[in-house]
């Protein structure tokens, strides 16, 4: 600390006078006032313990003296500030206060770690209090732990990573706040439920004005009466299982709203399976309720390693309504690291929907479902678990549509299901001379490489989409996919299974490789789907197969449920039936997740808990306006709106490839957190994504000076 003064503080700003400092004693305070107001509904008091301790390490002399020389000494690391508010919580008997004072920069450590590193600490707490650490932040009563979390270690972890969801968020924005001149962040104007409700109300009944009366139009409005009326039960977890192109987006937002208002919770959470989903709910929402009232967190732009800029980017969902991905929304609650962690709080008293539920990762399910009870059971959320294809996921779930069968009924007439005549694989060949056939036809396949090779083969006025494209490409595609279909246009498409849950797309011919049965029933969702005319959803067995791993094994459940004439994919006990053959073949906690999560393993679990294993690097896909993003990165280096304007064009590449492009100077590293292509490569083109071949060179005329 500078010579002759006694003040304690938490940030510095070198070039101005001492009295503009942070104060340590505001900081803390500041701190444990807004940890305890995120924490109050899941750990009533150990918010404000967390936050008077998390940073008593700065009492320390030697983070005193450091701090006026160096403005970042709070986050550099340089000086441990951690430790000394863990070393608290253990003379304290608060043992899991430590996990997350000790981890409040770097991240939650696992168990052994810490009691090491405690252990090589100790004499930094007697060094702090002889430097002047007061000894009523030592002292505070604590509070009493739930009774709840008394019955089963495993509880602990969950509950010790909100509790460090509410400190580090609670950390950042009182620091936010200090380096604001004292200023709350301008937020805008955020409409309240009940506003957003109206709007909903009024969009829905536009479109139901606009709306011919048909079969299918009618089950949507039974769907939302019915989405309506459940609305007034008592928090907990429902199902909402409703037959593809049931309406079930708007009608369980409807739901959503209408309980949550009821009920007094504080926001909506969607949590969709892949990006090729949100970017549609995303705009639909966006339509209904207002640009300003709905953020959609799907960046694959959040590395582990705590960056300053990861911490910049970080979302901590302080919004009325968020769409995410299972991916973000399991993966960030069974993660250690503050950028991951730091949303976890506002989870607590949602409405969470969780759409096309069949595709929660099996050999991770055991974890997936014990997040899903403890939320309803202990952290005041409700539950909406929505498909058209229901497996079992919990016993204690409520069914919101009164008979789904009958529903099912209803678009069992749309189309005339087609399954093959025998095991023979076909050629591409063959199947392409079929498909011609058809002026208005879509075949989703295996996997990327054989989208693109059907689509060589078809010719040039094939679409060709798959996750190899950039979410701005697939939506421009399916513009003029679904502008040619309402049109009469000739219009052929290939696609990987991306488009098969929730992309809203209606051709009278659709081809299927024969996969697993929900995957039929989803892609059997896109033939016919308004019930205007004559559909025929056609399953062939393809000449590769799925990748290996669940996918394989759900097409072998299914192909054995059709050997044995049991794969009716019109009747919802078909799935049930599915699920559970499914089930018993699959290993559903195949990482040991939840043997780590009793042992307050933390830095294990969040390596353990990865739904997608190796999912690549993202990579800005060089289409449109690309460049002008990415230059307002390089200009004004990483900010979220920066980044946000950035995620429609990311592509996930694999690891291998990205080696392989760097080796070949293709690609560039941007502020350590994404690549872009060097321009004088052609590795992106409109038709395929990336989907180049062979070696990667640059384009003849660059090399020319």
């Amino acid at each position: 600390m500078p010579v002759g003064v006694s003040t304690r503080y938490a940030h510095s700003l070198p070039d101005r006078p001492l009295e503009e400092w942070h104060e340590l004693e505001d900081h803390l305070r500041q701190t444990a006032d807004l940890a305890e107001a995120f924490s109050h509904v899941f750990a009533p008091g150990w918010g404000r313990i967390a936050g008077l301790w998390h940073d008593a390490g700065k009492y320390r002399r030697a983070f005193q003296e450091r701090i006026g020389v160096d403005a970042d000494a709070h986050t550099s690391g340089k000086v441990d500030h951690s430790s000394v508010g863990a070393l608290i919580a253990v003379e304290r008997k608060a043992p899991l206060i430590g996990f997350v004072v000790a981890g409040h920069h770097g991240g939650l450590p696992d168990a052994g770690d810490l009691g090491g590193r405690l252990k090589e600490k100790a004499g930094l707490l007697p060094e702090a209090r002889r430097d002047g650490l007061p000894q009523w932040i030592e002292e505070q009563e604590l509070p009493k732990i739930p009774d709840w979390l008394l019955a089963d270690r495993v509880l602990l972890s969950l509950w010790t990573r909100f509790l460090f969801s509410s400190l580090v968020d609670a950390r950042f924005l009182a620091s936010v706040r200090f380096y604001a001149g004292g200023k709350e962040r301008d937020l805008g104007t955020r409409p309240s439920l009940a506003e957003l409700k109206s709007r909903l109300d009024d969009y829905i009944d536009r479109k139901t004005a606009a709306s011919e009366r048909t079969r299918m139009n009618d089950m949507r409005a039974r769907v939302l009466k019915a989405c309506r009326n459940k609305a007034a039960l008592d928090p907990g977890t429902f199902t909402l299982t409703v037959p593809t192109g049931g309406g079930k987006t708007l009608a369980s937002l409807a739901f959503a709203l209408d309980h949550a208002l009821q009920r007094g919770l504080r926001r909506i959470i969607i949590v969709i399976p892949y990006t090729s989903i949100i970017e549609q709910t995303a705009h639909e929402f966006r339509n209904a309720l207002g640009k300003e009232s709905v953020l959609e967190h799907h960046t694959n732009v959040d590395p582990d390693k705590e960056t300053p800029a990861n911490r910049i980017v970080s979302e901590n969902w302080d919004a009325p309504v968020i769409v995410t991905t299972s991916v973000q929304f399991f993966e960030s609650l069974y993660a250690n690291r503050p950028s991951r962690c730091r949303k976890l709080h506002r989870i607590a008293r949602s409405v969470v929907v969780f759409d096309e539920v069949q595709t929660f990762p099996i050999n991770l399910l055991v974890p997936v479902k014990h997040v899903l009870s403890e939320l309803t059971e202990h952290y005041g959320v409700t539950s909406v678990l929505c498909t058209a294809t229901q497996p079992v996921l919990t016993e204690k779930s409520r069914e919101i549509v009164p008979d789904p069968q009958t529903e099912f009924a209803i678009v069992a007439d749309r189309c005339e299901i087609l399954m093959p005549e025998s095991e023979q694989p076909v050629t591409w060949e063959a199947l392409a001379g079929e498909l011609k056939t058809h002026e208005q036809v879509m075949v989703i396949v295996h996997r990327r490489d054989d989208a693109q090779h059907l689509s060589e083969i078809m010719g040039d006025d094939c679409f060709h989409l798959s996750a190899r494209m950039c979410a701005v490409h697939r939506s421009e595609v399916l513009t003029e996919v679904k502008r040619r279909l309402r049109a009469g246009e000739p219009c052929r498409l290939v696609a990987t299974q991306l488009v098969e849950a929730g992309v809203d797309v209606d051709f009278p011919q659709v081809y299927r490789a024969f996969a697993g049965a929900d995957s039929l029933a989803q892609a059997a969702g896109r033939c016919n789907r308004e019930g205007r005319g004559f559909g025929q959803f056609h399953v062939f067995v393809s000449p590769t197969k799925p990748p290996r791993g669940i996918l394989r094994t759900a097409e072998g459940v299914a192909k054995t449920m059709w050997r044995e004439g049991r794969l009716d994919l019109k009747q919802i006990s078909t799935f049930g039936e599915y699920f559970e053959r499914l089930y018993r073949l699959a290993e559903q906690d195949a990482r040991g997740v939840m043997a780590a999560e009793r042992e307050q393993r933390f830095a294990e679990v969040a390596e353990l808990f990865r739904i997608i294993e190796d999912s690549g690097e993202p990579v800005v896909a060089p289409h449109l306006d690309w460049q002008r993003r990415v230059e307002d990165v390089r200009r004004n280096g990483i900010s979220r709106q920066g980044m946000r304007r950035l995620q429609p064009f990311m592509v996930s590449l694999y690891r291998q490839e990205i080696e392989a492009l760097v080796n070949a100077g293709a690609l560039e590293r941007i502020a350590d957190s994404f690549w872009v292509v060097v321009p004088v490569f052609r590795l992106y083109n409109d038709r395929w994504g990336f989907g180049w071949k062979g070696p990667v060179a640059a384009e003849p005329e660059a090399l020319i000076a």
